[in-house]
């Protein structure tokens, strides 16, 4: 729900990159040499797949009869695996240059969660156990914070177009251009300076499977709390500031038009919590 921008490392470098990282192990270097045409073309199937909103109709591959299938060519999904972890993510091999990239791409914001969280490693977006020919594709790489890759996404893919979470580097334009995340304002009694409700709403020309979908996304990385919480922080200060422009005899309008419209204005994305912060206050003081 954030978007990313692609890695600039694409995925023709990346595998001959990690090629030349591997040694010790001709076997494994051949396997992926002759492999390499077969897994652009996989790569080709993610991108497009990706842009159509259709990544849930990529085969995971099948366990049913061995733990370790082949893959692709002569590759197993025991050789995926090692070729991200062992040439890929290692400290010492050539292609931990573009892991990084990647990670610092992100700016210290998970696109999961809208910011909130701060990445500390690379997350698979289709999980490398299912989809091991995907273990090294940039575009499968997405930084992310550890309450996103833990309990909001795990392993898991989906089988069905509106269950899909949200692709930050290659999804539909409409998730990160348009404003789907809102926010109710209840003020509170007494000393209780009162709470938000974050919610989905998509513009009424969304297809039902995008709707499905912005919703789905809010869900699983439980962003309706998780924007509660970050605007319940903040509460305190913005009161403090209404009331004190209020003594001053602003009006409602004027307090609007002095901080809270720039609030709304400033926030970073359409779906950035703060914008839901702000124009739900705008909403309360224009009663």
């Amino acid at each position: 729900m954030m978007r990313l921008t692609e890695p600039t490392y694409t995925f023709e470098q990346t595998i001959e990159i990690c090629i030349t990282g591997i040694t010790g192990n001709a076997a494994l270097r051949s396997r992926v040499e002759e492999a390499k045409e077969n897994l652009l073309a996989e790569g080709e199937r993610y991108q497009s797949g990706s842009r159509r909103g259709e990544l849930y109709l990529l085969e995971p591959a099948d366990f049913s009869d061995n733990e370790n299938p082949i893959t692709l060519n002569n590759l197993t999904k025991v050789d995926f695996i090692k070729l991200y972890e062992t040439y890929f993510v290692a400290e010492e091999k050539p292609a931990r240059e573009i892991y990084n990239k990647i990670l610092n791409s992100a700016k210290e914001s998970c696109p999961f969660c809208g910011g909130i969280g701060t990445p500390r490693n690379l997350d698979h977006f289709l999980p490398k156990s299912h989809f091991p020919q995907f273990s090294i594709l940039p575009t499968n790489l997405v930084p992310s914070c550890r309450d996103c890759n833990m309990d909001g996404k795990s392993a898991s893919f989906s089988t069905q177009a509106e269950t899909q979470i949200i692709q930050p580097y290659l999804d539909h334009e409409v998730f990160f251009l348009e404003q789907w995340i809102f926010a109710r304002y209840t003020p509170g009694e007494g000393n209780n300076p009162g709470q938000f409700n974050y919610f989905v709403s998509p513009p009424p020309d969304w297809t039902e499977i995008d709707a499905r979908r912005a919703k789905k996304h809010f869900d699983d990385f439980n962003l309706g709390r998780r924007y509660a919480v970050k605007a319940a922080q903040t509460l305190g200060t913005i009161l403090a500031q209404i009331n004190s422009l209020k003594a001053h005899g602003l009006t409602n309008r004027a307090i609007c038009e002095t901080i809270l419209i720039p609030g709304v204005t400033e926030s970073q994305f359409p779906n950035h919590w703060q914008r839901g912060l702000y124009q739900s206050l705008i909403a309360y003081l224009s009663v």
